[in-house]
């Protein structure tokens, strides 16, 4: 069943009539544009407005530089795999105890919610606005799948992390229920999968540079290929994941992927837009831009943070001849890869270590200099690239490198899983070879063929904001890290917990198992 909200007394998961915080369309769609308290009928009465409600929707990703893409993406999809660790107050993932009250998770639930609300109340008076004259039909159109597909991501990524929840697809109204119960996991990726059938029918495949990083119709077909993986059926995902081919393409080097320089790159398929090229870059900015470099970087180069670092198992396990390790995995020693990063340059380490260049040597690993446990010494490369970005003690905390929720490289392997579960393991290969080739590897992997599919989406994928789900799709999870890690995972705990003040405030949720 497929529920409703109402806009009586407003929860937590529950968007006002009004479209709050939106973003306009000027060089960039990230320029803030605010349109607060404006009511519906004046939203959606003009060009302007229609889009800038439509942009609003994007601002899911790109507002709570602190809690929303590090903590609550990036924190659950690495460090559950147990090649991140973190190195802070969390350090409950790593034994999968992640309390109910955790808040990162909240602000997800929230957050998601509240851009799944903007894009019903778009989708309800687009119509009519096409109707009315007060938007050209073909805008009205695309921005129609710009908001499906934007909800399918929101769910996607609502699923992939917690397993079912509510699915609204109706703005607020007077006869709607606010307190939905949660669908089945099944149920909210069948949504996902419709919504993005419907949102590649209506979306182009590229746009003009003032536009990059709106949803397009390869986004689409991205997530629709991994909404029917998840529900197992393989032979749709293979059409979808196909449909790419002609569109996009492998970065010819991996270390180009995350440069600084290759925003919106041709193997990108979507990613989340930020901006760092004027204001304040200190503790006072607040959204359009990420924490998730300082969070990253060893705490003797930034002075402090440092909360997430690689796991030596991970330095460890790249082949011979991988590159990818150089541009995934920094360790004691050696200096880091990007021309455009000087470790000597940091002032804590001119300091304090005698403006070396590398990080830390193999005599003196890095390990932190607050004195807490947990680091090994290894640190991630994707996430450090912005050279504007000093570190937990500034002056530029925050910066706008953007960040990759969806690429083309994944697609491959996700194609490749999919041809090996309808028993085409000579194709899985093929398509696991282009990943291994780009990466300098010319041996095919030797291991089952469900393990080499999870290795490669390790090895292509650490450190960026999807593996744990990934790994969790293909149902090898469990045996996966028991064998490669020795670790238990506890029944049920696979799965995020529900937020504790999502169901103090709506009795009809209920809790996963094993919480």
């Amino acid at each position: 069943m497929i529920h409703k909200m109402k806009n009586n007394r407003l929860t937590k998961v529950v968007i006002s009539f009004v479209v709050i915080g939106m973003f306009g369309c000027s060089d960039s769609f990230l320029q803030d544009e605010k349109y607060d308290g404006l009511s519906d009928e004046v939203v959606y009465g003009s060009e302007e407005t229609i889009v800038a409600a439509v942009n609003g929707v994007y601002d899911t990703f790109q507002a709570s530089p602190l809690e929303y893409m590090t903590k609550a993406v990036f924190y659950p999809a690495n460090f559950l795999t147990q090649d991140y660790l973190n190195v802070g107050a969390d350090t409950f993932f790593q034994t999968f105890e992640i309390p109910p009250t955790f808040g990162a998770f909240n602000n997800m639930w929230i957050q998601n919610y509240r851009g799944i609300g903007r894009a019903n109340t778009t989708l309800f008076y687009m119509e009519p606005a096409i109707a009315a004259g007060n938007i050209e039909p073909e805008l009205g159109n695309r921005l129609k799948g710009e908001c499906l597909a934007i909800r399918g991501v929101l769910y996607s990524l609502l699923a992939s992390n917690f397993g079912g929840v509510p699915v609204v697809v109706d703005p607020p109204t007077g006869d709607v229920d606010a307190f939905a119960p949660r669908n089945t996991q099944d149920e909210v990726f069948q949504q996902v999968a419709a919504d993005m059938e419907e949102a590649a029918k209506l979306l182009p495949w590229e746009y003009d540079d003032a536009n990059q990083g709106r949803m397009t119709r390869g986004s689409a077909y991205a997530y629709l290929g991994g909404a029917y993986m998840w529900l197992g059926e393989y032979e749709k995902a293979i059409t979808a994941y196909e449909a790419l081919e002609e569109h996009y393409q492998l970065e010819e080097n991996f270390s180009d992927i995350h440069a600084d320089a290759n925003k919106n790159g041709k193997e990108s398929i979507f990613e989340v837009q930020l901006y760092d090229e004027a204001g304040d870059l200190s503790w006072g900015r607040s959204d359009n831009v990420t924490f998730i470099q300082s969070f990253s970087m060893p705490n003797e180069a930034g002075n402090g943070g440092g909360y997430s670092a690689a796991a030596k198992a991970l330095y460890d396990s790249f082949e011979a001849g991988d590159i990818r390790r150089t541009w995934s995995v920094i360790g004691p020693g050696e200096e880091h890869p990007d021309p455009l990063i000087n470790i000597s340059d940091y002032p804590n380490v001119q300091e304090k270590f005698e403006g070396i260049n590398t990080v830390g040597t193999v005599e003196n690993p890095w390990l932190g200099a607050d004195g807490l446990p947990g680091r090994e010494g290894y640190y991630n490369v994707k996430m450090w690239r912005n050279p504007k970005v000093n570190g937990w003690n500034g002056p530029n905390i925050f910066g706008g490198q953007n960040l990759i929720l969806l690429r083309y490289g994944e697609t491959r392997i996700s194609l490749a899983e999919a041809y090996h579960k309808t028993g085409n393991d000579a194709k899985a290969m093929d398509l696991l070879m282009e990943v291994r080739n780009r990466g300098g590897l010319t041996a095919a992997p030797t291991r089952s063929m469900i393990d080499n599919i999870i290795s490669e989406y390790r090895h292509e994928l650490a450190g960026e904001f999807s593996l744990w789900w990934l790994m969790r799709r293909t149902g090898e999870h469990v045996r996966y890290l028991q064998e490669e890690f020795g670790i238990t995972v506890p029944t049920g705990r696979d799965l995020m917990p529900i937020p504790q003040e999502q169901l103090d405030v709506n009795p009809n949720l209920t809790q996963n198992p094993g919480y």
